[in-house]
């Protein structure tokens, strides 16, 4: 018996919405901390702290709903996959493939935090880095803890909402339906339509570092070229994750990565 297109409709609702909610954790954590900074405009200084974070979450929100909203418009027709998507729409997590593809995502988050240190240190050679203010290291110790729920929740999860099913789903699916037109058959994106969307989408994920990166030192050319590269590196290792496992996979990767940081950045702190 087929499904009723309100049935799909209303399934496909579930799944962009679950999806959403998810990205909101991420959202709500960078809006906690946005919103000191939004309370030192005079004019806002007074309002209460609820419309103050919805103040500092309103722009990311919108940014979300509409990136989820395409990933979930081409993702599944390119067969790149979600587990909670699956979950949301077909009551079907799939915990086995998820538990037994955590250990590689493990594995390729720590992997790249190593080859993206190896990089930086071959760009230091090169680009001069503006050294902020000196901090004691107890001061250098609680601004990084203070970074872990952004780096674990934001980063982890409502980047790679963002970028990979928002934004490497709808250029591979945009590539396919052109190559589509000169080819007979729905045949399935090649690898070199997949590749092509990897490698623009995480590039497009170094340049999204260039604001934050910015408000920390001049973005002069090669330090432009550094923040890209060394982002877009390991954008293509979470990339390539969310290709051959799942988006959750490439999210645990994202995570483990920043795990990787903050603990190694910590131990440099501790011992220097």
């Amino acid at each position: 018996m087929s499904t009723s297109p309100t049935a799909n409709w209303r399934t496909t609702l579930r799944g962009t919405v679950s999806l959403f909610l998810l990205g909101m954790v991420g959202v709500l954590v960078v809006a906690v901390s946005v919103v000191p900074t939004v309370r030192m405009v005079p004019e806002l200084a007074r309002l209460p702290y609820p419309l103050l974070l919805l103040l500092a979450a309103v722009n990311s929100t919108v940014l979300l709903a509409v990136f989820v909203t395409l990933g979930t418009l081409t993702a599944p027709k390119i067969n790149l996959h979600s587990h909670v998507f699956s979950w949301a729409t077909r009551d079907d997590f799939q915990w086995e493939t998820f538990r037994t593809s955590v250990p590689q995502a493990v594995g390729v988050g720590v992997s790249l935090f190593i080859v993206a240190t190896l990089l930086d240190v071959v760009f230091t050679q090169f680009v001069a880095i503006e050294t902020a203010t000196a901090l004691s290291d107890a001061e250098s110790l609680r601004a990084l803890a203070e970074s872990i729920p952004i780096r674990l929740f934001y980063g982890g999860i409502t980047e790679e909402l963002l970028i990979r099913w928002g934004l490497m789903a709808p250029i591979a699916w945009v590539i396919w339906r052109v190559q589509s037109r000169n080819t007979t058959g729905s045949n399935p994106p090649t690898e070199t339509t997949m590749w092509a969307a990897l490698v623009l989408s995480s590039v497009l994920f170094g340049v999204g570092h260039l604001p934050a990166a910015a408000a920390t030192s001049s973005l002069t050319l090669p330090y432009v070229v550094r923040i890209v590269s060394l982002n877009a590196v390991v954008g293509i290792g979470f990339g390539w994750l969310y290709w051959h496992r799942s988006l959750e996979t490439a999210m645990i990767a994202h995570m483990m990565f920043h795990v990787t940081l903050v603990a190694f950045s910590a131990t440099l702190i501790v011992l220097t």
